[in-house]
């Protein structure tokens, strides 16, 4: 199969759930919409979101409470 004919994947919205189309006229991916684009940023901003590790806080004052 030529890769031009391939048709593009289906894939769920990480906020909603929603299947959609992985392709360039999905100016939200890989959210379905501007809303659950907007829902997703929200939630890192209130940290309900977050990447596992020791938080940067910790890191910078274990630094500055160090004698160098």
């Amino acid at each position: 199969m030529n890769n031009s004919t391939k048709k593009p994947p289906v894939v769920p919205c990480p906020n909603c759930g929603t299947e959609l189309v992985w392709d360039t006229s999905n100016s939200y991916r890989p959210f379905c919409s501007a809303s659950c684009k907007n829902n997703d940023l929200v939630a890192w901003a209130n940290e309900d979101h977050a990447i596992p590790g020791q938080p940067l806080e910790d890191v910078f004052s274990e630094d500055l409470d160090r004698n160098y």
